[in-house]
């Protein structure tokens, strides 16, 4: 699967399976050939069964996209509610704004990607090079996981912004221990998923001494460096958004990514 997103790659259905939620694997076949998947996450609210296909479905082949929808609503046809948010517009009506997104190419030189930086932040980051900051990648076990965690769950219980539960982290743990990706520096944790040929930034915690040495730069680049010898060629850094949370969509974005505009929430 060439540069799924993380929500259409199977460890992340098995995740939510294990979350208690359901989930369909789809492919939309023509002449024989897939032209389309789609990971499709059930559950019931209030009675009535909704689905999910977040991220997708993933078109393998261009122009089949209404034979597509149409074949997937025909197998979900028990669904009161069928949702989807694919990352290309598919429908005139949309159910949500338009999320952005943050992804860095991997499949460049450390020479371009160093040069994309902007100058701010790749001084911090030279700054932090400077230091005696030292950047370690640990095993991410349940138990080193946990610190991470509890800021995690502090922070969606403070309401600053919604995000998957601490214990989808846990899951992925369980399934696919080796997919996760931790790096610690100073009081300053981050948190990676690899996925195939791409991997995606999942959380992070940044304490006074690590804001102060600019830990999170030191550890950004170093997983950018980790991740390229594992094959990885996109790095997803997740949704941005510059009125709630100005700080780190700034830092996003000047550490060399490209910022896109992803299709909102649609009706299948």
């Amino acid at each position: 699967m060439a540069q799924a997103p993380f929500q259409q790659r199977w460890l992340y259905g098995d995740a939510v399976q294990r979350i208690g939620r359901d989930v369909l694997r789809l492919a939309v076949m023509h002449q024989g050939e897939p032209v389309a998947i789609a990971q499709i996450m059930q559950r019931k609210i209030m009675g009535f069964e909704v689905s999910l296909t977040s991220r997708g479905p993933v078109f393998l082949q261009s122009g089949h996209s209404n034979d597509v929808l149409r074949a997937l609503r025909s197998t979900l046809k028990t669904a009161s509610l069928k949702l989807m948010s694919p990352d290309t517009r598919l429908r005139r009506f949309s159910l949500s704004s338009k999320p952005q997104i943050c992804e860095l190419d991997l499949s460049l030189d450390l020479h371009d990607l160093r040069a994309a930086q902007h100058p701010k932040w790749r001084n911090a980051l030279k700054k932090a090079e400077a230091s005696r900051l030292k950047v370690a990648q640990i095993t991410a076990t349940p138990v080193a996981l946990a610190p991470l965690l509890q800021a995690e769950k502090d922070r969606q219980s403070h309401g600053r912004y919604r995000g998957l539960p601490p214990e989808f982290t846990l899951a992925i743990q369980d399934v696919a221990p080796k997919s996760l990706l931790l790096f610690n520096a100073s009081d300053a944790q981050m948190l990676f998923i690899r996925h195939g040929n791409t991997a995606s930034y999942h959380m992070g915690h940044n304490g006074p001494e690590g804001r102060q040495v600019n830990a999170h730069n030191l550890i950004l680049w170093n997983a950018i460096k980790r991740l390229q010898k594992l094959g990885v060629t996109r790095l997803d850094l997740g949704t941005i958004d510059p009125k709630r949370a100005h700080n780190l969509a700034r830092f996003k974005q000047r550490c060399g990514a490209q910022t896109r505009q992803l299709s909102p929430a649609q009706l299948l």
